[in-house]
């Protein structure tokens, strides 16, 4: 399902983006990097380009960590907004490259929202855990054009690395999920060929480091509660899983 949208919804930094998480109270941790590049001297199609081979590494490096949900592009000077909703992880980049091939304006933002891969074992199948698709703040970001050098984000949501025990195996959820997380990140700095060197969160209580979460995170930072109402999706919350 595609968009396009005369009133521009853009984060212009990551601070911005940070801020606008906390507003949603979504308390999450980003790491990026800069490219350190002169937009100035690039075609529109270099520089759409650029924005490809960004979201290509970004996604190869995270293959079977996180799935696209929800793309928006955002053109120079905020002229332009393109949405799409509900991709497809197989035709996904094909569907992006389309896009760009019929776009004649620079791409000023790329935001990704994306869906976590998680396996969940059942009491009745413990050897057979089933994979879902879980919804938690997480999303990556690309600035580029002849304002910026480049900049690129990870975000993901604190929950999945709390200090938060599942009962079934007495393990908490950041000795499951940072190792993964530190493999991830390292690979996407190999496939891009850049050093993180941005790593923030909109909470002080978050134990933030290079590749990830330096030990687990407190269980009682909390986002303020959801009011009651239709759900969006029934993707599952991390709070769904009988933690």
């Amino acid at each position: 399902m595609g968009s396009e949208s005369e009133n521009v919804d853009v984060f212009t930094s990551l601070d911005d983006y940070l801020d606008h998480a906390l507003v949603r109270k979504e308390i999450v941790g980003s790491w990026g990097f800069d490219a350190s590049l002169d937009f100035t001297k690039m075609s529109v199609e270099e520089n759409n380009i650029w924005f490809f081979e960004q979201v290509f590494n970004f996604l190869r490096s995270f293959f079977g960590v996180v799935m696209p949900d929800r793309l928006k592009i955002i053109t120079y000077n905020a002229r332009r907004q393109i949405n799409r909703e509900n991709l497809d992880q197989m035709t996904f980049l094909d569907e992006l490259m389309l896009i760009m091939k019929n776009l004649n304006e620079r791409i000023w933002v790329l935001k990704l929202d994306l869906s976590i891969v998680g396996f969940l074992r059942t009491d009745w199948d413990p050897d057979n855990p089933v994979r879902l698709r879980i919804q938690e703040p997480c999303s990556f970001i690309v600035w580029g054009g002849p304002d910026e050098t480049g900049f690129q984000t990870f975000s993901i949501g604190y929950k999945l690395f709390s200090s938060q025990k599942i009962e079934s195996e007495d393990i908490e959820l950041w000795s499951m999920n940072q190792p993964i997380l530190e493999k991830v990140l390292r690979k996407w700095e190999m496939q891009s060929g850049r050093k993180i060197n941005t790593v923030k969160g909109n909470s002080s209580d978050l134990p933030l480091y290079e590749y990830g979460f330096s030990r687990p995170a407190p269980a009682d930072i909390r986002p303020q509660e959801k009011k009651e109402g239709p759900q969006e999706d029934n993707i599952p919350d991390i709070d769904d899983l009988n933690l």
